[in-house]
């Protein structure tokens, strides 16, 4: 019976379609053991050692860490590696769930970005449905707040749900608070917790597209009402001159930013309820 054929780091690697220095990682965090002869320095490979490589791209594009691996391949019995794989499909199916959501919001942020490049975007406004809106607040108008225990571990669910989730300006009986906001049926979808969480009643909606500066760090913040005036005078005087009536709660996007000549603004979109 013939011997299995071995082959030499360079040649092992070139026939997988690798590099050499993937050999060695692997090598280093005991997923390969290579054998070595006497007398000389050469490391030598199995042809039955090509799966053990294959095996680990494909759990290292699903997310394993290189010590997961090496325990799935080398210590784990079938019931942890099938507790690994159920892991692997939940967190496919949320990322594939995110991914769809990021594509939908981008196709819709495009046009808007179009609009700013021709200088189109300022003073633009249309009206149409608002969703029903799960509303995440983390800061007053001039300060965070202070969120503790859960809700500081469902921030990092928020933050990590962007672009999918807006950084949005919410203004409510007369106060401004800050957070993020996407449409109901997603945060549901997402499992995106809190306990301050604000639901939103889908709407027939003013939207009106505007361009602010961004200003100094240092700046000096006005009161709650001042700042309220700043981020909507622009659209109700614009709601005002169209004969319709607006009411809360109104909410303010950051689109995105931009650095021109110099300064850097804010590209926001307000959208406003409208009345009846």
């Amino acid at each position: 019976m013939a011997k299995q054929k071995i082959y030499r780091m360079g040649e092992f690697a070139q026939r997988l379609g690798v590099s050499r220095d993937l050999i060695k990682y692997y090598e280093k965090h005991q997923i390969l053991t290579p054998q070595r002869e006497e007398g000389n320095q050469y490391r030598y490979y199995y042809h039955d050692q090509y799966p053990a490589i294959l095996i680990s791209r494909k759990l290292q594009n699903t997310g394993c860490s290189l010590r997961e691996i090496q325990r799935l391949l080398c210590e784990a019995a079938p019931t942890e590696t099938a507790a690994e794989t159920d892991r692997q499909m939940h967190q496919l199916e949320r990322e594939l769930q995110l991914k769809t959501l990021f594509l939908e919001k981008l196709k819709r942020l495009y046009p808007l970005q179009q609009q700013a490049a021709a200088g189109t975007f300022d003073g633009s406004w249309t009206t149409g449905p608002r969703p029903a809106l799960t509303f995440f607040p983390f800061s007053a108008y001039d300060r965070l707040l202070e969120l503790e225990g859960d809700d500081l571990a469902a921030l990092g669910d928020w933050v990590n749900a962007t672009p999918a989730a807006d950084y949005c300006g919410l203004v409510r009986e007369g106060t401004l608070t800050y957070g993020f906001a996407i449409p109901q049926e997603q945060a549901q979808a997402l499992g995106l917790t809190g306990s301050g969480l604000v639901t939103l009643p889908p709407c027939q909606s003013f939207w009106y597209a505007m361009q602010s500066p961004r200003r100094p760090l240092d700046h000096e913040v006005g009161t709650q009402g001042e700042e309220i005036d700043l981020q909507t005078a622009p659209a109700l005087s614009m709601l005002a001159r169209l004969g319709l009536e607006g009411e809360e709660p109104i909410c303010i996007y950051n689109l995105f930013e931009s650095h021109a000549e110099g300064k850097f603004c804010y590209f926001q979109q307000v959208s406003i309820p409208l009345r009846g």
